[in-house]
């Protein structure tokens, strides 16, 4: 059996070590994508069930006091929800989550932000870009000219008071009241 050169045999040895780190580095990495979406997924079931003390026990410290604050309407329907992680972007001991959130009919497409704390647990700091599914703003303008029509008001004050509750709501303000009375800007 021939023997290798000294040289030959560190190469070897410096090579397999540096695919096994490669190899954990790589296996760490789809670890923590994986408790990623575990984490986004619990916050939009707790959500969806408005059990609070999970959502508490999934919100970072600073913003566990919002838990009785997000109890949702939908929460009292049957309906089912589709959730799906879109995408995973990991940055340290940041991670954002994008999901696609479906019930009944309508979608919406929130970034959930994560913090990892100091013991290693990936913890939810905020949600941004949960914005309204157009769709559901057009079934309610529907509603609202329909109930409308019904109390007999004429058809042009019908189109001004839906455009006027459209405009509010780009504003972010709302409409109050139904009078033809001006208004001071």
């Amino acid at each position: 059996m021939a023997s290798r050169p000294l040289s030959q045999k560190f190469l070897i040895s410096t090579l397999v070590v540096a695919g096994l780190y490669l190899i954990i580095l790589g296996a760490q990495r789809f670890y923590e994508h994986y408790q990623v979406k575990q984490i986004a997924l619990e916050f939009v079931s707790a959500l969806e069930t408005g059990n609070q003390a999970q959502i508490r026990a999934l919100l970072t410290p600073e913003k566990a006091d919002l838990a009785e604050k997000l109890k949702q309407d939908s929460q009292n329907s049957t309906a089912p929800l589709d959730c799906r992680i879109l995408d995973v972007k990991l940055d340290g001991d940041a991670a954002q989550v994008r999901i696609q959130i479906q019930k009944e009919g309508y979608a919406i497409k929130p970034d959930i932000h994560l913090l990892k704390s100091q013991t290693g647990v990936w913890k939810v700091s905020s949600i941004s870009q949960a914005k309204v599914d157009p769709l559901w703003y057009d079934q309610e303008d529907r509603k609202y000219r329909e109930q409308l029509i019904k109390e007999g008001v004429p058809p042009e004050e019908v189109q001004g008071r839906v455009l006027a509750k459209e405009l509010a709501r780009s504003l972010h303000t709302t409409v109050e009241g139904s009078s033809a009375a001006p208004v001071n800007p």
